[in-house]
C-alpha cells in the first residue's frame, strides 16, 4: 500500500526478521516496545506473518528504505494497530501518516471500531495517534505491565495533510 510520497507499507516477511529485531535494541524503541530488545526467535514467530489472519504484520518503507514496523489485530469484535518506527525515523510524520491512511483502508474493510493503546507516558506516540484520527476515549489499559491510553479512530478527526 502506497501512503503517499515516498512511503509505502508491505507485507513483512522473515527476510526482515534481523532488521526487526536490531530496531528493538534501541531505547527509543525498546522503552515503548516491551522494555527489551526482542530476540531473533520471537521476531519470526510474531513480527514477520505467521500470526496471519489474527494479525498481519507490515513494514514500512520510506524511499526504498525499511523503517518501521505495523501491525494490523483482529480479536473477537475488536481491531487495533500497533506500530513503532526506529529511531532515525522518527519524528518526521511517518507514524502519523502510515497510521490515517491504514485505517481508513481497514476501516473501509469493516474493520470497527479499529482502536490503538500507546503506553500513556509516551506523550509522542499519542499526539501522533491524535494527529491520524484517533481520539482518546478516556479507558485505560494495561499492556507489558504500563498503563496504556485506549484511542478509537474517527476519520474526521485526522490533523494530517493527506498527498
Amino acid at each position: 500500500m502506497t501512503v503517499g510520497g515516498s512511503i509505502v507499507v508491505r507485507l513483512a516477511d522473515d527476510s526482515d526478521a534481523e532488521l526487526i529485531s536490531s530496531w528493538t535494541r534501541a531505547a527509543e524503541v525498546s522503552q515503548f516496545w516491551g522494555g527489551h530488545e526482542i530476540p531473533l526467535d520471537d521476531v519470526l514467530a510474531k513480527y514477520t506473518g505467521r500470526r496471519a489472519p489474527e494479525v498481519v504484520s507490515y513494514v514500512i518503507t520510506e524511499s526504498g528504505q525499511s523503517v518501521g514496523y505495523l501491525q494490523a489485530w483482529q480479536g473477537g469484535e475488536r481491531f487495533g494497530l500497533d506500530m513503532f518506527l526506529s529511531a532515525e525515523a522518527q519524528g518526521r510524520g511517518i507514524g502519523s501518516r502510515t497510521a490515517h491512511a491504514m485505517a481508513v483502508e481497514l476501516t473501509a474493510r469493516g474493520w470497527t471500531p479499529l482502536t490503538v493503546d500507546p503506553a500513556s507516558d509516551n506523550a509522542r506516540a499519542i499526539r501522533a495517534w491524535r494527529s491520524a484520527g484517533f481520539v482518546p476515549s478516556g479507558e485505560l489499559g494495561t499492556d507489558d505491565g504500563r498503563t496504556t491510553q485506549i484511542m478509537y479512530f474517527s476519520a474526521g478527526e485526522a490533523a494530517i495533510q493527506e498527498s
